[in-house]
């Protein structure tokens, strides 16, 4: 199972893994949520799907850093879906979209 929350609900991973989910999405970057904290210390027990802040995607060179930073470490040993934090903006031009797309698969993909 997918347990979608959106907030903050780092305080409540422990209870989310106990009590059986097999994956959290999409951890909302604004409301504080920690992609690769989380990626540390349930690796292996939980899934995660997002954690990739959607502001981002404004401004391409911001995305890519986003992406960089967080896509090979997430990725690392399995268990890691790429998505967006949060519904990706108004503002966010579709070209914009598309290249996190794509600059998502370059980082990688699993085989």
């Amino acid at each position: 199972m997918i347990l979608h929350s959106c907030g903050n609900v780092m305080a409540l991973v422990p209870d989310i893994v106990d009590a059986g989910f097999a994956c959290l999405q999409p951890m909302e970057v604004g409301a504080g949520m920690d992609l690769l904290g989380l990626k540390q210390r349930y690796a292996g027990r939980l899934a995660l799907m997002g954690g990739l802040d959607a502001r981002t995607l404004v401004d391409v060179e911001l995305m890519r850093a986003e992406l960089s930073a967080k896509i090979p470490v997430a990725m690392a040993g399995g268990g890691y879906i790429m998505h967006s934090d949060h519904s990706i903006p108004d503002n966010v031009p579709l070209a914009n979209f598309e290249e996190f797309i794509h600059y998502g698969l370059e980082l990688g993909t699993y085989g």
